[in-house]
C-alpha cells in the first residue's frame, strides 16, 4: 500500500496496453451515456456521484503530493486547465449553470482529451497517480458527456465564443501568476517535459498560437453536435437546453 501511495517510478508506456485498456473503459462509459440516456436522466443521484468522485479525486491529488513532500506552489496550484475545469465541474454539477457547461464542454472535454490521448505522467500501471490521472481526466469527459447527452444541453454561436473570450482572460492572468511566481501552468512559458502536441507546433512562444488555432478547431468539432438550433433560439428563454 506504501509503495502504491508514493511517488512512483518512471514506467508509464505511452498506448502500451494499460493505457489503451484505459481509454476504451473511458469510452465505454460514454458510449452506456448515450445507450442509457432516458434512463439516466431520471437518476438524479448520478449528478452527486460524478460531483463527489471529482472532489475525492482532486483532494487525493493533492494528498498524495503532500504525503510524498512534493508539493510545491509551483506544480500544484489548480492553475493548469484540467483542473480549473475540475473545479468548474463541480460547480456546474451543483449549480447546472449553462454558461459553465459551455467552457467545461469546449474547454474541458477536448482538454481532458488531449490529457488522456498524450498524458503528462510518467507513474507505472495501476500505481494511484495512474489511475487517479485517468479517473479524473475521464470524470470531466463524463460531467461533459452527461450534460450533453444525458441532460441535452445546447450551445450557441454567441456562447460558443464568449467562452473563446473567458478561456484567453483566464490564459492572460495565468500567464501573470507564471511570471511572478517562475510557473509554467498551461504550459504558457514553456512546452511540458513529456511528449506531447505541443511538440509539433514550434519553440516558444509560437507554439501557443499554434495551440490555439488547434484548440479553436478541436472546440469547433466537438460544437457541432451540441449547437442550438434556430428553434430553439426563438424561445431559448423558456428552453431547458439552451445555454
Amino acid at each position: 500500500m506504501k509503495q502504491w501511495f508514493s511517488e512512483g517510478e518512471s514506467g508509464f508506456v505511452m498506448f502500451g496496453a494499460e493505457h489503451i485498456f484505459t481509454l476504451l473503459v473511458i469510452v465505454l462509459i460514454v458510449i452506456l451515456m448515450y445507450l442509457f440516456r432516458f434512463r439516466i436522466k431520471e437518476m438524479h443521484s448520478i449528478k452527486y456521484v460524478l460531483l463527489i468522485s471529482l472532489a475525492l479525486s482532486e483532494a487525493g491529488y493533492q494528498c498524495w503530493a503532500i504525503y510524498n513532500e512534493i508539493w510545491t506552489v509551483k506544480l500544484y496550484l489548480p492553475l493548469q486547465l484540467c483542473s480549473l475545469n475540475i473545479l468548474l465541474s463541480m460547480i456546474l454539477l451543483l449549480t447546472d449553470n449553462k454558461k459553465l457547461f459551455a467552457f467545461v464542454y469546449l474547454f474541458g472535454f477536448t482538454g481532458a482529451l488531449q490529457g488522456l490521448l498524450t498524458p503528462e505522467l510518467y507513474q507505472q500501471p495501476w500505481h494511484f497517480r495512474f489511475i487517479q490521472y485517468f479517473f479524473a481526466h475521464g470524470l470531466i469527459v463524463w460531467t461533459a458527456m452527461y450534460y450533453a447527452i444525458v441532460k441535452s444541453f445546447r450551445l450557441s454561436w454567441g456562447r460558443f465564443f464568449k467562452s473563446f473570450l473567458w478561456l484567453n482572460l483566464y490564459a492572460a492572468c495565468v500567464y501573470v501568476i507564471n511570471f511572478l511566481l517562475n510557473t509554467n501552468y498551461m504550459f504558457l512559458m514553456s512546452k511540458p517535459g513529456s511528449a506531447s502536441l505541443l511538440d509539433l507546433l514550434g519553440p516558444h512562444p509560437w507554439y501557443i498560437i499554434g495551440l490555439e488555432l488547434i484548440a479553436f478547431f478541436m472546440c469547433l468539432i466537438v460544437f457541432i453536435p451540441v449547437i442550438e438550433k434556430p428553434s430553439n433560439s426563438i424561445n431559448k428563454d423558456h428552453s431547458p437546453i439552451s445555454a
